[in-house]
């Protein structure tokens, strides 16, 4: 029977990865000898939502060394990077500060990508990413645009916006955008479920 890799000898599962494995039919104890990394990927957290453009920048400024895992969840228009061991809070604030660098140093800008936190019916999380187009949004939470005036952001959201979805125009490094997020019946939705951050 294989050892249990070093890195794990010693480590509890999480509640969320006790939960992971419970409904996939997984022992956790067993994953640890016979597949470790999946015992990683379930034990993960997210870290940040990334455009998949941005995915290399944002594995560069991960703090800590090279023992710790970078898992990729696909998706649109971001992804989920994913960390095990998880990030302390010390230090995911080194990561908010790198990407908050990151996206004012002039490639970046010229490219009008952002850093922020989010807060929403689903908990909370970073964000690195680029805009959407407003030709390409798709219905999904986002920052859309840029649009060339303020007149044209706050036209935009007028007919395409689902009942559930509310559009703030902003402005960000000398353009318009729609900052496009969930309205109040999705909280009190997820309320009401007691819906678990995601």
């Amino acid at each position: 029977m294989p050892d249990v890799p070093v890195d794990l000898e010693a480590h509890e599962p999480s509640d969320t990865a006790r939960l992971r494995a419970e409904a996939a039919g997984l022992n956790l104890e067993r994953l640890k000898r016979e597949a470790p990394d999946e015992y990683r990927m379930l034990n993960a957290e997210a870290f940040v939502r990334v455009s998949p453009e941005l995915v290399e920048a944002a594995r560069d400024l991960m703090p800590g060394d090279a023992t710790r895992h970078v898992y990729r969840v696909p998706g649109h228009p971001a992804e989920r990077l994913l960390a095990f061991p998880p990030l302390t809070p010390e230090e995911q604030e080194r990561f908010d500060e790198a990407a908050a660098h990151l996206v004012a140093s002039d490639a970046y800008r010229d490219h009008l990508a952002f850093f922020r936190t989010v807060r929403d019916p689903h908990g909370e999380r970073r964000e690195l990413m680029l805009p959407i187009a407003p030709a390409a949004w798709n219905g999904e939470v986002a920052l859309v645009g840029p649009f060339d005036t303020q007149a044209d952001a706050e036209a935009w959201p007028a007919g395409r916006l689902p009942p559930h979805l509310l559009a703030d125009p902003l402005p960000y490094l000398g353009h318009w955008f729609c900052d496009v997020f969930d309205g109040e019946d999705a909280w009190v939705e997820a309320r009401a479920s007691n819906e678990t951050p995601s």
